[in-house]
């Protein structure tokens, strides 16, 4: 493969097996020319220069406000991007996600739409590196060398429980209360932007996805999907899955490859932890 770097990547929605409506919503964006749909699957796209948008947000609201909000909040968070800007691209992320946020509140104040809100986990690619912003519990996750690794955390009433130390892992994943988040976008009027920086390696596989996959689906099958599947194939087959473990929530899933000879190799004994620093984190 020429230098590149080069990204190949695909997205599914689904309504699950018990909603009636899909509030999901997602975003492949080509930042630098927005008006070119990015092509889901097929050949490796040559992003030398470009900033690659890739969004996943799970509105909420009830009947369509949540996809109300979740769609607000995907199309703000671009178009504020598209405007480039002179400060470091980290904050040009995070101001991004607050222009989400204003608009979503605004849009929540007609009387059909009060109360709706969304999460928001994006990833701006540029060159070899991504940069990574969350506001709820959607979830972005790398996947190299064979080890599964989630690049956020929850910001949620469970995760906050297992930072404490008063609740385990185990009992997080099927705690009642584990979609109860602390924040969203459009709910408050400010925000803490968790943002975070990934220097990429080739061959990286990230996954973004809502909480109707990783609530369904475990690390150790999420990492098998991706392990040996195209994207289009390990998007597939994670709403597949999704769904036959009950499909209790819509489901939302991005995959996407990191090729090209431009792309630096992972040098033996580095770990992902040396190449991924949290820039912001969420403190509650």
């Amino acid at each position: 493969m020429a230098a590149g770097p080069f990204l190949t990547c695909c997205a599914r929605t689904d309504v699950g097996m018990r909603r009636p409506s899909n509030e999901d919503a997602f975003l492949l964006v080509d930042l630098d020319a927005p008006d070119k749909a990015i092509a889901c699957a097929g050949e490796p796209i040559d992003i030398d220069g470009r900033r690659m948008l890739l969004a996943v947000s799970d509105g909420m609201g009830g009947a369509a406000a949540g996809g109300v909000a979740s769609s607000l909040a995907l199309s703000t968070l671009a178009r504020s991007l598209q405007a480039h800007g002179e400060r470091p691209l980290e904050r040009q992320l995070e101001a991004a996600v607050l222009a989400a946020n204003a608009r979503v509140l605004q849009a929540a104040s007609v009387d059909q739409q009060h109360g709706m809100g969304a999460t928001l986990t994006a990833v701006v690619i540029a060159s070899n590196t991504a940069w990574i912003a969350e506001v709820g519990d959607s979830r972005a996750y790398l996947l190299r060398g064979g080890r599964l690794r989630q690049l956020t955390r929850d910001q949620s009433y469970v995760q906050m429980l297992v930072d404490i130390g008063a609740m385990d892992e185990s009992t997080a994943r099927v705690s009642p209360q584990r979609n109860v988040i602390l924040q969203a976008v459009g709910t408050q009027p400010s925000l803490q932007v968790a943002l975070g920086r990934l220097d990429l390696r080739r061959g990286d596989r990230l996954l973004l996805c809502s909480d109707g996959l990783s609530n369904e689906v475990g690390d150790d099958e999420l990492a098998t999907l991706l392990s040996s599947q195209a994207p289009d194939v390990a998007c597939d087959h994670a709403v597949a899955r999704a769904n036959e473990h009950g499909g209790r929530d819509n489901v939302t899933v991005i995959v996407a490859v990191v090729e090209g000879d431009a792309v630096p190799l992972s040098p033996p004994n580095e770990t992902i932890t040396g190449t991924h620093r949290v820039i912001q984190d969420y403190t509650g």
